[in-house]
């Protein structure tokens, strides 16, 4: 199997020809419902068939996912004749279900630069969404996961505690939520505190080199997360030198970013467009 390439090609089509138990990661964010095109024929899914549009595809990354291999799945949904659709989490009840995935976390993507929409007036009933989902899944009973890549700078007020300058005892500091923390003893430094699940990241570079490379083609760009994003996953989720695989490539950031991080990649993406503009960022960038 090559890596470290992009392959043009339907990924359900493409994935067939991996070895089973042959990747290590799988970070991608497929066309949501009613969308774009994405350039190529039958892309834009209606909400009602996207779990029968998905699956053939589900089943061959289950497949072709190592024992101890994960899946992130970066999707959103959108509002159906008034109401939120439910498609996404339908979604996620077959991929674990049916496909026997676990499902190890459900990560926020909020989007402080979310821009004002017709939400903004009050009069359909609900605030813009400024947030996309992020499903963390493992295929077996274990998992690579690696916290300290990901941790974020202390606060200020932090540093009294790591100091053991923090004052009482644990029944000195009891929380609303019960929970209770001893101020007076010096807390251990681990360079940094755990993320959490909601990772707020701005959606805004509209100049990087692959728009620019599209602008110049004439290509409609495709929707492309931050490369923040996809370095808070494959950091977390890989060590050097594991396998990292985007079915649905588009702009190529996931493995854009598995190349900086030196992870071996693939990416796969239906039109030829978007895999020639991908490497050819690749090579600008890096």
């Amino acid at each position: 199997m090559q890596v470290n390439c992009f392959i043009n090609g339907r990924c359900e089509e493409v994935l067939r020809s991996f070895d089973n138990c042959s990747v290590d990661f799988v970070l991608t964010s497929p066309p949501y419902a009613d969308q774009r095109s994405y350039g190529v024929d039958n892309a834009s899914i209606k909400p009602d068939k996207y779990v029968e549009w998905f699956g053939p595809m589900a089943r061959e990354i289950y497949r072709v996912l190592k024992d101890n291999g994960s899946f992130v799945l970066n999707i959103n949904d959108k509002v159906v004749n008034g109401f939120q659709h439910t498609y996404v989490f339908e979604l996620v009840l077959f991929l674990c279900k049916e496909l026997n995935f676990n499902l190890v976390r459900d990560y926020i993507w909020h989007n402080p630069s979310t821009p004002p929409n017709i939400y903004g007036t009050g009069k359909y009933g609900r605030t813009k969404k400024s947030h996309e989902y992020c499903f963390w899944f493992s295929k077996g009973d274990k998992w690579t996961f690696n916290l300290d890549p990901i941790r974020k700078k202390y606060s200020p007020d932090m540093a009294k505690y790591l100091e053991g300058k923090g004052k009482g005892g644990r029944e000195d500091n009891i929380r609303p939520s019960t929970h209770s923390f001893n101020c007076a003893v010096k807390w251990t430094n681990h360079g940094g505190a755990d993320p959490g699940s909601v990772i707020s990241i701005a959606n805004t570079s509209s100049n990087d080199t692959f728009f620019k490379l599209c602008k110049e083609r004439g290509v409609l760009h495709p929707a492309r997360f931050p490369v923040q994003l996809a370095e808070f996953f494959i950091l977390s989720g890989t060590n050097e030198g594991d396998l990292v695989l985007d079915p649905f490539s588009g702009s190529g950031t996931t493995c854009f970013v598995a190349e900086k991080y030196n992870r071996k990649w693939i990416g796969i993406d239906a039109n030829k467009d978007y895999c020639d503009l991908a490497l050819e960022r690749m090579k600008l960038d890096l």
